[in-house]
């Protein structure tokens, strides 16, 4: 009797140790270990490479992470107003996210600038090193010490020649509305209008001036910045266009709102806005 005991118990044990391989062997091996929390940005294309910079530094703090989506500031509101599930809108004007606000959807008072935008002038490294084009001593010139450039220097960089002239979609980037605007303020657009390439946003605008669909573009400074040495770039100041006053929105529909005012109030510290001044866009000063 005894030795039947003892048999039945090492048949239960050994059936025991081959549930719990099996269990092993179907389980993940973190089942215990909680994923990271999810904070879904969507970001105008302008400034997606200075998030992807800034990104590390916030997901480490918050031992989180972010899900980016660029594009079009007008195109990710209009995926707002559709009801895509996004925890923050990184707008590049502030006309959207004062739309969303009316329109109640958005947590109150997140309506926030973070950065200011500025414009570049890039010039493809073909033009830029060509002696005879004119562009050569000036781009290089403009390039090393980011003098401004003047009026006069403007002018003569962009009526020169027929080069095709890269910008975003004004209709729906903030950045191609300003370099828009600035044209017809410097009576450029008469002669630029028929030679003008529209992208869809700011990155599409890059990717359009590396394969040589434009030989020159306007596109946001911090763009430029990230875009490598494929071109000669130049900063244009920001009196000659309209302010880009950049604001951000918490959405009220968020899941993630702790998350999201986390990374609000990562982007208005001292330190990352100092950042973001070496990123290619003006630091601003937080709201109290």
């Amino acid at each position: 009797m005894a030795e039947a005991s003892r048999r039945y118990m090492a048949a239960s044990s050994l059936l025991l140790l081959r549930l719990l391989l099996a269990i092993a062997l179907v389980v993940p091996v973190g089942c215990g270990v909680r994923e990271p929390a999810v904070l879904k940005v969507a970001v105008d294309a302008g400034f997606q490479p200075a998030l992807e910079a800034l990104r590390p530094g916030f997901e480490a703090n918050c031992r989180c992470r972010l899900q980016i989506t660029a594009g079009a500031s007008g195109i990710l509101y209009g995926q707002i107003r559709a009801g895509e599930g996004f925890d923050l809108f990184l707008s590049a004007d502030s006309a959207r996210p004062v739309l969303l606000e009316k329109a109640g959807l958005i947590v109150p008072s997140s309506r926030q600038i973070y950065a200011r935008g500025q414009l570049a002038l890039w010039v493809s490294r073909q033009i830029a090193t060509d002696k005879s084009s004119g562009y050569s001593v000036l781009a290089a010139t403009q390039a090393q010490d980011d003098s401004a450039l003047t009026p006069r220097q403007l002018i003569l960089l962009l009526g020169r020649g027929q080069h095709k002239l890269v910008v975003a979609d004004p209709q729906l980037a903030p950045d191609g509305d300003a370099a828009v605007k600035m044209l017809k303020k410097l009576r450029l657009w008469p002669l630029l209008k028929t030679r003008m390439v529209y992208a869809g946003h700011a990155g599409h605008a890059q990717i359009l001036l590396h394969q040589g669909e434009g030989q020159m573009g306007l596109i946001p400074y911090g763009q430029a910045l990230a875009s490598g040495n494929s071109g000669q770039f130049m900063r244009i100041p920001t009196y000659f266009y309209p302010p880009i006053e950049q604001q951000l929105v918490i959405l009220r529909s968020s899941r993630q709102r702790a998350l999201a005012i986390r990374l609000l109030q990562y982007l208005h510290s001292e330190p990352v806005q100092k950042q973001i001044s070496g990123l290619g866009f003006l630091g601003v000063k937080p709201a109290n």
